[in-house]
C-alpha cells in the first residue's frame, strides 16, 4: 500500500476523481432541481384546477337556484288566489330538493304564507323575521340580501337564506340548505391529506370535510395566510404556508363571488411533494453509487499510471546510493516502458563507469594523500559543526596530536590540548573563517623563538554558495619573522646613522641659500633648492622609519591636550596649500564649529598632512580635496575626500599595511605614511578606514573618541561619563 502514500497517487486519483465526479454532481443536481419544481408545478397545477372547479361549480349552483326562485316569484306577483300561490311555492320546493322552506312576509316582517319541505329540518309556525339582519337590510335596500345561517349543530351544513323584494307591502324569505353543495366538497380528495373547504368573506369555514381538521385548527383557518389571500383574491391563486404548530402545507384557492368568499384546497406538503423527495433521495443514491464507482475507477487507474513511477524510484533511490544493480521491470507497452528501458540503459553504463572509476578514485586519493603528507604547511579541515574532517601529517605535529590518534569526526575542542594560546587561535578562526585575513601566534620559549601563521577559508563546492565546512591553514613564519626583524634593524640602524649627516647637510644647504657665504646666481639658486628639497624628502623617509620603530617598540608617548579639531586640520591645509596650488587644486575645509577635543595636536596635524599628502598626490590637475569635520556624539569624525583616481577593493583594507603601496599606480614616498597615520589614530583609541571606488576618488575617515586622558602609567584612556 505505498503507492497511498504517494504525492503523485494522490494528485492523479484528485484530478481523475474530480473529471468524474463534477460533472455526475453537476448533472445530477440541475436533475434533481428540475425534476422538483416540475412536480411541484404539477401539484400546485392540480389544487388550482380542484379549487377553480369547485368554485364554479359553487357559483353555478347558487346562479340555478336563484333564477327557479326568481320565476315562482314573478308567479306570485301575478292575481292568484292565496292558494294557488301556496300550491306554486309548494311546486318549487318539490322541484328544488335543497329548499327548505319559503315564506311571504308582510312590510313588519310577519310571516303570512310559509311553505316548507318536510324531508329537511324547518320551522312550520308562522313567525316574525322583523329582527333578522337580512329582513332589516332588505328593507333599507329593496333589493336582494343573502346571508348564511350557520348550524346549531356540529357537522350539519349551513343554510342559505335569500330575501327577495315582491311588492311595496310583501317579501319573500327563502331557506336554501347547503347539504348537497357540502356533500360535493366532502368527496372531493387531493392524496390522503389533502382537502377542500368553502370559507365566507371573513375567512370563516362555511363546510368542510368533517373529522380531517381538528377544533384549533378550525379556530385559526381565518389566519392563515392563504385564507386571507384567498377573500381578497380576485382570482385563484396558490401558495405554501405553515399553521401554528408548524404544519407545512400547500394549496389553492378560487374565489366564489356570489358568497363574496372563497374555494380553498390543502394538502400537507410532506404528502404533495413526496414523489419530489422520492426522486430526490433516489437521484442523490444515483449520485453517491456514481461516486463510489468513480473514486474505484480514479484510484485503479492511478495506482496503474503512478506504480511504474513509483518503481523507476525505488529503483533511482537505489542508484542514488550506489547500488547500480537495480533493474526495472515495466510492461506498460507506452512511454513509461520506454522510459524503464532508458532507464536500465543508464544503469548499465553507470555500473560501467563506477568499475571504470574506482581504481583512478584510488590514484587521486594517494596522489591527494601524498600532497597533503608532504605539504610543509599544516592543513585541518572540519564541518560546520566542528568536527575534523581531514588533518595532514604537519597540522598533527604542530597541533601535538598523536600519529596514531583517530580524530576523524570529532570536535575540535577535543583534540586539541586545553588552555592553549593556539588551540584558541584555531578554534576562534575555525568559527569566523574570512578569506585575506591571517593571524601570527607567538609561541617563543626562552630557548626559542617560534610563530605561525594561522588563516582560515570556508570550503565551497563549486556552484554552490553556502559554505559545507572550513579549512585551516597552519604556517610557519619564524624565518620569515626573523628576516623582518633582521631588515628592520638594518633599516632603523642605516636610518639613524643617516639622519645625523642628513640634518648637517640641511643646515650646510640652508646656509647657501640664505647667501651667508656668498650670493648664489640663479643657476645656483635653483640647484641648491633642488638639493634642499631632496634632502628634506629623505629625512622625512628617515624620519618615518624612525617613527615606526618607535610604534613598534611602545615608545610613543602622547601630549594630550585640549585643541581645535578643525583647526589642526586648517593647518594642515596651509602647509600643503602651496603643492596643491601647483596642480590648481581645489582644497577647502567643511566645519561647523571648532570642535573642540583632548589629543596630542602634533600626532592629528601629521595624519592630516599624510592624507593631504596622498590625495594632492593622486588627484588630476584641477580636482577637488574636502576636508570636513563632523560630530557624533561620543566621537568626533574627520574625513578627507579627492576626485582622484580611486583605489582598488583588494587594497582597502592592505595600504594600511607597512611598505604597501597600489599596484600600477605612480610610485612616491616608502609607503608608511598610511601605516603611521593609522597607528597615531589608533593610540587615540580611534578608527581609520577608506571608501574608494575606482575612477570616482577616495574617502579616507577617521574617528576620535571624545574625553581622553591619561592613567598612572600613561596609556590613554576614556574619561568616565563623557557621551
Amino acid at each position: 500500500m505505498l503507492f497511498l502514500r504517494s504525492g503523485l497517487f494522490q494528485r492523479f486519483a484528485a484530478v481523475l476523481g474530480a473529471l468524474a465526479l463534477v460533472p455526475v454532481a453537476l448533472l445530477g443536481w440541475q436533475l434533481t432541481q428540475i425534476s422538483q419544481r416540475g412536480i411541484q408545478a404539477a401539484v400546485l397545477e392540480l389544487h388550482t384546477k380542484l379549487a377553480e372547479k369547485l368554485a364554479e361549480q359553487t357559483d353555478d349552483y347558487l346562479k340555478n337556484s336563484h333564477e327557479k326562485i326568481l320565476f315562482a316569484l314573478s308567479s306570485l306577483q301575478k292575481k292568484l288566489e292565496w292558494r294557488d300561490k301556496q300550491d306554486l311555492m309548494r311546486g318549487l320546493i318539490e322541484t328544488h330538493s335543497d329548499i327548505a322552506e319559503i315564506s311571504v312576509m308582510n312590510t313588519a316582517g310577519q310571516e303570512v304564507i310559509k311553505v316548507y319541505n318536510p324531508d329537511l329540518e324547518a320551522q312550520k309556525e308562522l313567525v316574525s323575521r322583523a329582527e333578522e339582519p337580512g329582513f332589516q337590510q332588505l328593507r333599507r335596500s329593496q333589493q336582494r340580501v343573502i346571508s348564511l345561517q350557520r348550524p346549531l349543530k356540529a357537522g350539519q351544513a349551513p343554510d342559505l337564506l335569500v330575501y327577495y323584494p315582491v311588492s311595496e307591502v310583501a317579501a319573500v324569505r327563502v331557506v336554501i340548505s347547503l347539504a348537497t353543495l357540502s356533500g360535493r366538497f366532502s368527496e372531493e380528495r387531493v392524496g390522503g391529506t389533502g382537502l377542500a373547504l368553502l370559507v365566507d368573506s371573513e375567512g370563516r369555514p362555511l363546510f368542510h370535510p368533517q373529522g380531517r381538521l381538528g377544533d384549533s385548527a378550525l379556530a385559526e383557518i381565518p389566519d392563515w395566510s392563504i385564507v386571507k389571500a384567498a377573500i381578497q383574491a380576485q382570482s385563484v391563486g396558490s401558495s405554501d404556508f405553515q399553521d401554528s404548530e408548524g404544519q407545512s402545507y400547500v394549496g389553492a384557492y378560487a374565489p366564489v363571488s356570489s358568497l363574496g368568499g372563497a374555494v380553498v384546497t390543502l394538502q400537507k406538503r410532506d404528502e404533495a411533494y413526496f414523489a419530489a423527495i422520492r426522486m430526490k433521495r433516489t437521484a442523490l443514491g444515483v449520485v453517491l453509487l456514481v461516486i463510489l464507482i468513480s473514486i474505484l475507477g480514479a484510484t485503479l487507474l492511478a495506482r496503474r499510471l503512478t506504480k511504474p513511477l513509483l518503481v523507476l524510484t525505488r529503483a533511482s533511490e537505489a542508484v542514488a546510493r550506489g547500488d547500480f544493480s537495480a533493474n526495472v521491470e515495466i510492461n506498460t507497452r507506452d512511454e513509461l516502458q520506454h522510459l524503464a528501458e532508458t532507464f536500465n540503459r543508464m544503469v548499465a553504463q553507470l555500473r560501467a563507469y563506477s568499475l571504470l572509476q574506482v581504481d583512478r578514485l584510488i590514484a587521486e586519493q594517494r596522489k591527494t594523500g601524498a600532497i597533503l603528507y608532504s605539504i610543509s604547511d599544516g592543513i585541518l579541515m572540519a564541518d560546520l559543526q566542528g568536527a575534523v574532517q581531514l588533518a595532514n601529517r604537519r597540522a598533527s605535529e604542530i597541533l601535538g596530536i598523536g600519529s596514531g590518534d583517530n580524530i576523524e569526526g570529532r570536535r575540535l575542542s577535543e583534540i586539541l590540548p586545553a588552555d592553549s594560546k593556539l588551540s584558541e587561535a584555531v578554534i576562534k578562526a575555525a568559527a569566523d573563517p574570512k578569506p585575506g585575513v591571517f593571524s601570527d601566534i607567538d609561541l617563543s620559549t626562552e630557548q626559542s623563538r617560534k610563530f605561525l601563521r594561522l588563516s582560515a577559508l570556508p570550503v565551497v563546492t563549486p556552484g554552490h554558495e553556502l559554505p559545507i565546512g572550513v579549512v585551516v591553514a597552519l604556517r610557519d613564519v619564524t624565518l620569515e619573522r626573523e628576516l623582518d626583524k633582521m631588515k628592520e634593524d638594518f633599516l632603523h640602524y642605516v636610518t639613524h646613522d643617516l639622519r645625523n649627516p642628513l640634518g648637517s647637510a640641511m643646515g650646510f644647504v640652508e646656509v647657501l641659500l640664505k647667501g651667508q657665504v656668498g650670493v648664489l646666481n640663479p643657476d645656483q639658486h635653483s640647484i641648491v633648492s633642488s638639493i634642499k628639497r631632496s634632502t628634506s624628502r629623505l629625512m622625512n623617509m628617515v624620519n618615518n622609519i624612525l617613527d615606526i620603530a618607535k610604534m613598534e617598540s611602545g615608545r610613543v608617548r602622547l601630549n594630550l591636550k585640549s585643541v581645535s579639531l578643525a583647526g589642526v586640520a586648517g593647518r594642515s591645509i596651509d602647509i600643503l596649500q602651496s603643492l596643491a596650488k601647483g596642480k590648481d587644486i581645489d582644497l577647502r575645509l567643511e566645519a561647523s564649529e571648532e570642535f573642540t577635543l583632548d589629543v596630542d595636536s602634533d600626532l592629528i596635524e601629521r595624519v592630516f598632512v599624510n592624507l593631504l599628502g596622498n590625495a594632492i598626490k593622486y588627484t588630476p590637475q584641477g580636482g577637488r580635496i574636502t576636508v570636513s569635520v563632523s560630530d557624533e556624539g561620543a566621537q568626533l569624525k574627520a574625513c578627507v575626500e579627492d576626485s582622484g583616481e580611486g583605489i582598488p577593493a583588494d587594497y582597502l583594507e592592505r595600504i594600511f599595511v607597512k611598505f604597501e603601496q597600489v599596484t600600477g599606480q605612480r610610485r612616491g614616498g616608502t609607503g608608511l605614511g598610511l601605516t603611521i597615520a593609522r597607528f597615531f589614530v589608533e593610540v587615540h583609541g580611534g578608527r581609520i578606514w577608506v571608501e574608494s571606488e575606482l575612477g570616482k576618488g577616495s574617502r579616507f575617515y577617521f574617528t576620535l573618541p571624545k574625553g581622553l586622558t591619561l592613567d598612572d602609567k600613561g596609556f590613554v584612556v576614556i574619561r568616565e561619563g563623557v557621551a
